[in-house]
């Protein structure tokens, strides 16, 4: 049998106890949350920005593919007084793999307060809720560090939530990035009250025990006279890094040798590292099967790499087979195998049960066929012979040529120990004679 190997992945889970790091939520619908507070000029008041980040893929749809969800947000103080709260539903379309992202905006003052996010899915009532106690004090100089995925100029007259000013900043809500499908961070943040004032900025990245890991050359930051906010957007590699782990982001300003101040922001870093391969040399891959590849990973691999946008799954992806040298053209073969083998009405080769079996596992050593009586479905026995003999059944359940799997000696496969009588007396999709019979009467 022709097994999987898994590419090497490892993905660390911090609680919301590490300072700083996003707030994970409680109940049936899973988020992250994150905020960062702002200096409006408004008095006292500041301005607290709520972002949120959820798969959308655990909310239901309805018959157009659309999702529909509302997000909740409150403020209040630690003896339950609301000083400041907002709701709004949120439309998106339902995909397997993808996370929507939200940002709520709150007025805040100096103090202790208790964040409270509650997310609903519409059509169920799935609910998550996620808290955070926060202390707020009034910035001098310099705001909140906002991690950001991406920043992109915005179109004219745009109304997205993520807009501030000219741009829109799509917020790593969930403070975590997969490397190397993530290579770059962004920040964005906020200077107060040093017009006309030249400052040096420098940007390090430190290890969960403090050490540098990567630190730039000082940038010059020149801010024009009159000037009382200036919001500034920024960049850094991530591809220095190797371990995954607990980093944070160290940003410090000087002027004239005396530092401003510092603000630090800590994230999680999921690395993906390829199999060390003696000797091995870099295919060069002029073929890319993606979507079928996903099939050989693992559910928290293969949930990571739909996170992915296409540059980072074609890394991901060389990666993988690059650390199994020889193996690239055999796969590439049982895609094709598949593709003109499988393919069902409403599915992809892959996407069948047979197909995906044969990605992973290649061709059976021996099949054991059944053809189709009155009193039972077709179905089909593989045989797997290697170290342990191993065997999957399937069934034409439902009369259509799309055979599920309903069972499988490999652990951790669907399997029913029932399989037999699933196959006896089902329905092939026509009526019964008894409801024959009744019409004719």
């Amino acid at each position: 049998m022709t097994g999987t190997t898994n590419a090497v992945l490892f993905a660390l889970a911090f609680s919301a106890a590490a300072s700083g790091l996003a707030t994970v939520s409680d109940g049936n619908i899973d988020f992250a949350m994150d905020t960062a507070v702002f200096n409006i000029g408004a008095g006292d008041t500041l301005l607290m920005e709520v972002y949120q980040e959820v798969d959308v893929a655990q909310f239901s749809q309805d018959s157009d593919g659309m999702c529909l969800f509302t997000t909740e947000i409150s403020l209040s103080s630690p003896q339950g007084d609301t000083l400041a709260g907002d709701i709004w539903n949120t439309l998106v379309e339902w995909r397997e793999s993808g996370s929507a992202v939200n940002c709520g905006l709150l007025p805040v003052l100096d103090g202790d307060w208790v964040l409270t996010v509650r997310m609903t899915d519409v059509a169920n009532g799935r609910q998550g809720v996620a808290t955070r106690e926060l202390s707020v004090e009034h910035p001098v100089h310099l705001s909140d560090v906002e991690m950001a995925r991406t920043i992109m100029p915005a179109t004219e007259g745009s109304v997205n939530s993520l807009l501030k000013g000219n741009i829109i900043v799509f917020p790593a809500a969930s403070t975590r990035f997969t490397i190397p499908g993530e290579s770059m961070i962004y920040t964005y943040q906020e200077i107060y009250s040093l017009g006309g004032t030249d400052l040096l900025r420098y940007s390090k990245l430190l290890n969960s025990e403090g050490v540098t890991v990567f630190a730039r050359p000082a940038d010059a930051v020149s801010i024009p006279e009159g000037m009382e906010t200036v919001a500034l957007i920024d960049s850094l590699d991530l591809s220095v890094v190797r371990e995954p782990g607990l980093y944070s982001l160290s940003i410090t300003y000087t002027q004239d040798g005396d530092t401003i101040g510092t603000v630090t922001k800590p994230m999680v870093a999921e690395v993906f590292l390829p199999v060390a391969v003696s000797g091995s040399v870099e295919e060069n891959f002029s073929t890319r099967k993606l979507q079928e590849f996903s099939v050989l990973l693992s559910q928290e691999e293969s949930a990571l790499f739909g996170r992915l946008d296409e540059a980072g799954q074609v890394l991901y992806y060389d990666t993988y087979w690059n650390a199994h040298p020889g193996e690239h053209a055999g796969y590439l073969e049982r895609v094709q195998i598949v593709t003109s083998r499988f393919s069902a009405l409403i599915k992809e080769g892959w996407e069948t049960d047979m197909g995906r079996v044969y990605l992973i596992y290649g061709d059976p050593d021996e099949v054991e066929t059944d053809p189709f009586s009155t009193t039972q479905a077709p179905y089909e026995i593989w045989y797997f012979y290697d170290a342990e003999q191993e065997s999957f059944v399937f069934a034409d359940l439902m009369g259509n040529g799309d055979y599920l799997q309903i069972y499988s000696t490999v652990e951790g496969e669907v399997s029913y120990p029932n399989w037999q009588s699933m196959i006896q007396n089902v329905n092939r999709g026509g009526r019964s004679t008894i409801d024959l019979v009744d019409e004719e009467f």
